[in-house]
């Protein structure tokens, strides 16, 4: 078939493209591939009880349709045979049934009761005529469509297997279908015994949140800490674990490699992200037990969609990125997604700039009615010039001598220094859904990322004035992990409850060459400090020597966990994982040689929901985590495991038909066997102790959702307390806010208005009588979008809006002295939208 004209690019044309743009040209090219198949399907039901029959329309188109079961109760759906679209065909099992079909915005379905209950069809031929009703209502509603938001326009998730709670389309602020994020069970939000906040793909395109670190800035409850070009995360006063698809994604070698593999990755192709709060031991077992960050890919749609963006805003930003998805043969069976993006932009900071590039795509197939096989992959390069590796800027010296404050423009960083890397994820899973509802899941990943060469130069001290140099070659990082879940329901004592069993294996392994040349004087190198490293000499690498660094980790696990109905409004969700570890590290620094190995650790897990009103349940839950850590004493032994238990109850409500979600949660965390730095030894290298008993505790306000019809917002209040000294450097009280509204109607149809607030408390850091201050701050983001027509729209986004001077972060360098890192300014950013 002839594509049309807007589609045929020659050959001479392409090859004129900048590299950047030739992705994006391919893809408008997939995009009339796509749009070929977008059509109806042929449907043969028959008459059968309504759940089934709207589980099954559900499954065949990739729709969602979020199903009360009380309204479906007792319910029968006529026969639903003929050639319709998923909307039609819906409507039809319908029929009679005194429910109507309702559009969540431009989102999913769901149900609700229409005024009066229609009587039932008396026969095959009344559910027909029902059926051509429903299909003139789908014709006149997509008619509306030209002018206005419409069913057309709505982009769901595809595929045979239930629903994982996508958010594309929704334009909601909350989640509405299940996560698994704290047990591996598809619980919704109220379900899940301990607290989940859920970053949407509608919160992310409204305030362009287009890397993790951006995501995770607004993110309730979280706290990113800045130190240098090295970002850290953190919940509850601890760091946090990272998974993809839930598979995990582990972080090994020196702290700078470690601290680039994914803070800045774009998230052009995730559908949302899943933060866990607390210790994870049952999804993970070993880790951090401040929580996880699980970041969920887009997947194929049913019916096409398309749509392409492009931005520019200050420091020279320009970005570009477009997102293909639909059938790829007649009959639907075989589905695609295509994602590409580009971003180039200079720093906030002197000579920085970087380039980075996306290219995403995967394949989802119907191998029988029940059964699915995904394949995919992401391809990612970034470029980084003029970093500052992780030494940020000097506040006070090792003696508490005070360093004049440096302008946010400061970058102590040579313009020769930093990196380019490409970063390549595969994955594969295989859904099956047996009789009774069972259903099985085998999932493979890998990710990798190679750096070839990561040279590093900056400005170490004022106070001592010192410059350093080094190179990072041959940087191969890799993750691979296979898993099997298989879960279903299952009766017991009378009551239905749900199974899940599970066992797997994830793998890191990092291997680099390290080299360095000796350090200088600022003076001998003729430097000031106040005037940055642009003039820092790159050295003469040919004669430098290098180690062969070796880092690896291996987990091995098997678990399982169950919800199980103990009365209609009290479910008990139990689990335990058991987990080998072992860890393998070899350098030519002997405080970083590491052999550790651990066998059949268990982490229990145990929550309990009691339901006090149809919208609004309590709970409370225990759960566990270990984590091997490389941490020394003045001896050189390495410290025990570190040992996390998590307590946590709390309240959640789902109000406005789940529109919005709210919750409220009590928590306190006691460690064992934390590390804490006490000093150092002869050779330069930290001291640590084991600290037994280690509590953090406090509370968390959160809502997310839509308070009123195109209102939507998502905020919290998060308060922690801990009895470390090294608490000081985050903050004890945080606030995060952010809301949009749409205009439905009236002279400012089409526009839709938003603002984000941030505001936490103060952090410092102390030594030799100096310290190093942040007082509390406000930051402020705005964003504004008017559609133009159904197809095209054009947003503005304004960030630290009063252009706040303030710190990111705080570190102390012990006998080094105390540093900090600037917070960005005031940017502007706009862009255009078109939905094909």
């Amino acid at each position: 078939m002839t594509p049309p004209l807007p589609c045929m690019f020659s050959r001479s044309f392409m090859s004129a493209c900048p590299t950047p743009l030739r992705a994006l040209v391919a893809a408008a090219l997939f995009t009339c591939a796509v749009a070929a198949h977008a059509q109806s399907r042929s449907y043969d039901l028959p008459a059968q009880p309504l759940g089934s029959a709207l589980a099954q329309i559900a499954a065949n188109s990739g729709q969602q349709i979020s199903i009360d079961a009380e309204l479906v109760r007792g319910q029968t759906a006529p026969a639903v045979r003929g050639s319709y679209t998923a909307e039609q065909a819906a409507r039809a099992a319908l029929a009679g049934s005194g429910l109507e079909l309702v559009r969540t915005e431009r989102g999913n379905w769901t149900l609700r009761r229409t005024a009066a209950p229609a009587p039932a069809p008396a026969s095959a031929a009344a559910a027909s005529a029902a059926a051509a009703s429903a299909a003139a209502a789908s014709a006149a509603a997509a008619g509306q469509a030209a002018t206005g938001d419409s069913l057309a326009a709505v982009h769901v998730s595809a595929g045979a297997m239930p629903s994982v709670g996508t958010t594309e389309g929704t334009r909601s602020y909350t989640q509405r279908g299940p996560s698994s994020a704290a047990t591996g069970l598809p619980l919704s939000l109220r379900e899940t015994p301990q607290s989940v906040s859920v970053m949407t793909r509608q919160r992310l395109d409204d305030f362009k949140l287009e890397t993790l670190t951006d995501v995770l800035d607004q993110t309730p409850g979280v706290t990113v800490s800045r130190q240098a070009d090295m970002t850290t995360f953190n919940v509850r006063g601890a760091t946090v674990n990272l998974k993809v698809d839930g598979n995990r994604l582990l972080s090994t070698g020196w702290g700078w490699n470690s601290h680039i593999l994914y803070t800045l990755d774009d998230m052009a192709e995730i559908d949302r992200i899943e933060v866990l709060k607390g210790s994870s031991g049952l999804v993970n077992g070993d880790g951090a037990y401040g929580g996880t960050v699980n970041l969920i890919r887009k997947r194929p749609t049913r019916d096409f969609q398309a749509s392409a963006n492009l931005g520019v805003g200050s420091n020279s930003t320009r970005r570009g990125d477009v997102d293909i998805g639909g059938p790829l043969n007649e009959a639907g069976t075989l589905r695609g997604r295509f994602v590409a993006a580009y971003k180039e932009a200079d720093g906030f900071r002197e000579r920085q700039h970087s380039r980075n590039s996306l290219l995403y795509g995967t394949l989802e197939a119907d191998l029988t009615p029940d059964t699915v096989l995904t394949a995919g992959f992401t391809f990612k390069t970034r470029a980084m010039r003029s970093t500052s590796g992780t030494t940020p800027i000097q506040g006070y010296s090792g003696t508490g001598v005070a360093v004049p404050l440096m302008p946010r423009s400061f970058n102590n960083g040579a313009s020769w220094a930093g990196y380019t890397q490409e970063s390549l994820g595969l994955f594969a899973r295989l859904e099956h859904r047996f009789a009774g509802g069972w259903t099985a899941k085998l999932q493979a990943a890998r990710d990798s990322t190679d750096t070839p060469e990561l040279r590093i130069g900056y400005l170490q001290y004022a106070l001592p004035g010192m410059v350093q140099h080094s190179r990072y070659a041959d940087i191969d990082d890799r993750n691979d992990s296979l898993s099997l879940e298989v879960q279903g329901p299952f009766e017991l004592l009378g009551r239905t409850h749900q199974l899940l069993v599970g066992a797997g294996t994830t793998r890191a392994r990092t291997t680099l060459l390290r080299g360095s040349v000796p350090g200088t004087s600022l003076t001998a190198a003729g430097i000031d400090y106040a005037d940055g490293g642009a003039g820092i000499v790159q050295p003469d690498w040919s004669g430098v020597t290098y180690s062969n660094d070796l880092f690896s980790r291996k987990n091995r696990y098997v678990y399982a966990a169950g919800q199980f109905s103990l009365a209609d409004p009290a479910k008990l969700i139990a689990g335990v994982r058991l987990s080998d570890f072992d860890q393998n590290d070899v350098t030519d620094v002997g405080w970083y040689n590491y052999q550790m190995r651990e066998r059949g650790v268990v982490t229990p897990y145990a929550g309990l929901v009691v339901d006090v009103t149809p919208n609004v349940s309590v709970y409370g839950s225990y759960a566990s985590i270990f984590k091997p850590q490389s941490a020394k004493d003045a001896n050189e032994r390495p410290l025990n495991p570190e040992e996390g238990q998590t307590y946590e109850l709390g309240a959640k409500g789902e109000f406005f038909d789940k529109r919005l979600n709210v919750s409220l949660a009590h928590f306190w965390q006691r460690t064992d066997n934390t590390a804490e730095e006490v000093g150092l030894n002869p050779n330069g290298d930290t001291i640590y102790r084991a600290v037994k008993g280690a509590t953090r505790r406090g509370y968390e306000v959160e809502l997310s959702g839509e308070l009123a019809r195109g209102w939507q917002a998502q905020g919290s209040y998060v308060q922690n307390s801990s009895n470390l000294s090294s608490a000081s450097t985050t903050p004890k009280h945080q606030f995060k806010f952010g809301t949009t509204y749409r205009f439905g109607d009236g002279a400012l149809q089409g526009l839709t208005v938003g603002a984000a607030t941030r505001w936490q408390s103060a952090i410092s850091t102390s030594r030799s009588g100096a310290t190093l201050r942040q007082n509390g701050y406000w930051l402020f983001d705005l964003m504004a979008r008017y559609q133009v027509n159904r197809q095209l729209s054009v947003s503005a986004n304004v960030n630290n809006v009063l252009d706040k001077r303030y710190f990111a972060g705080v570190t102390n360098f012990t006998s080094q002295g105390l540093f900090y890192t600037w917070g960005a300014p005031r940017s502007v950013n706009v862009s255009l939208r078109y939905d094909f």
